[in-house]
């Protein structure tokens, strides 16, 4: 190990004296009452750790169980991480702070435990989220099933008595769809990690399911083939001709943009969001690049993507066609907004078009898109970057549900 000569100030207390290098090592040494020196234990400090772009506090001893203790710092900002790391370091040199025993942990200036109700834990949680990582809508979303959740169970039951019970029995009630079920699963999911993360629970996220007519359902991706793209817009323009003829829709407004719509969505892999939220300026004619992100509308990464099509003609001709529509530079480039009555709208041509696939909704389209990119051999780390997926292990899902034959791709180079 290495060592500063002279230890800071304030670790000179009592009759211990700490050393510290400045980044990972603290060694200790006691006054015997002889008046000698004895050395009592030396400790690997505390490392620091990023990951998903929050920052941890590892600290590591081989006299403890487990040797190695995680503490959430709370914080994306590497000098606040380090500022708490040095803080922790030294509260745990003079024995104000054990993270092997410790389990508080100090949110925006809170303190939440083990002790602590479910519903203080949530309201720490909503808040921590609503600041750092979710969208307003994200976070209305999610507030409203997990406050949901903390009802039906309880409000006043504390962290630590909280079991995968708990939440399998509100997932798998009668009086919601299995659709829903899965959507609620995401939210309560992401919730127990958390909770897990900051050691309120030893939880195991694995373990939460949904069931399907009596029976556990593995979660699968959804997607549709490309005879089923023909089938619903097909089955989209025949009906809505013979509705304008009986005069059931309007010549001026009626759904054949859908079919536009649903090319758009398989071929350009975007949300649903992103797409509705899509203005006449947000797309460059000269560059032929599409910029997600608006003054109106927030990405879930937060930031101005990037999307080039200008090798995409399928894209570049729906492009040109709705951009002829529009009579300004902020009119929408679909001319809708609203996420409710365009997902109606959409499975209401797909019942009747697909009846024994009503499994599919919009977000399939997403899919579709990830797996047709991946079946044409289009190298993982593209399709990432087209679908714009923070981490590779998400398109990883999708190759992996291929279960594409290795022996296959590499004949295709190799002939």
């Amino acid at each position: 190990m290495r060592y500063r000569t002279t230890p800071r100030p304030e670790l000179l207390k009592g009759n211990n004296t700490g050393f510290d290098d400045g980044v990972q090592s603290y060694f200790f040494f006691s006054r015997a009452q002889n008046g000698s020196d004895c050395y009592k234990t030396a400790i690997e400090m505390a490392s620091l750790i990023k990951q998903h772009g929050l920052y941890y506090l590892q600290f590591y001893n081989t006299k403890r169980r487990p040797i190695r203790k995680r503490i959430a710092l709370k914080t994306r900002t590497k000098n606040t991480a380090l500022k708490l790391k040095r803080k922790l370091e030294d509260e745990f040199a003079i024995g104000a702070f054990d993270p092997w025993l410790d389990d508080t942990i100090s949110i925006e200036g809170e303190e939440v435990s083990k002790d602590s109700t479910i519903k203080e834990a949530l309201d720490h949680y909503i808040k921590v989220k609503s600041k750092k990582d979710w969208r307003p809508n994200t976070a209305k979303n999610a507030k409203y099933v997990l406050e949901d959740f903390v009802r039906r169970i309880s409000n006043e039951l504390p962290v630590g008595g909280i079991t995968e019970d708990h939440f399998n029995t509100f997932l798998n009630r009668s009086d919601i769809k299995y659709e829903t079920k899965r959507s609620h699963k995401k939210k309560l999911k992401t919730f127990l990690i958390w909770l897990h993360e900051n050691n309120l629970t030893k939880l195991n996220s694995k373990k939460l399911h949904v069931n399907n007519d009596g029976g556990e359902q593995e979660e699968s991706i959804n997607y549709f083939t490309k005879e089923d793209i023909e089938k619903l817009t097909s089955y989209i323009s025949g009906k809505v001709a013979k509705d304008l003829q009986k005069g059931f829709q309007k010549k001026e407004t009626n759904a054949l943009w859908l079919i536009d719509f649903i090319h758009w969505q398989r071929l350009s892999g975007m949300r649903l969001s992103e797409t509705l939220n899509l203005r006449a300026n947000d797309i460059n004619t000269d560059t032929w690049e599409i910029t997600i992100g608006n003054a109106h509308f927030v990405t879930k990464s937060k930031k101005k993507q990037v999307l080039p099509i200008q090798s995409v003609e399928p894209l570049k001709e729906i492009t040109r066609s709705k951009l002829a529509e529009c009579s300004s530079e902020d009119d929408r480039l679909f001319g809708h907004s609203c996420r409710r009555h365009t997902n109606r709208l959409f499975n209401r041509y797909l019942k009747k078009a697909l009846p024994n696939k009503t499994y599919l909704n919009i977000h399939s389209l997403r899919h579709t898109c990830c797996i047709e990119l991946l079946r044409a051999g289009v190298p993982i780390y593209t399709v990432q970057r087209w679908l714009r997926h923070a981490d590779v292990k998400t398109t990883q899902r999708y190759a992996d549900l291929l279960n594409m034959d290795i022996s296959e791709q590499v004949g295709r180079v190799f002939t």
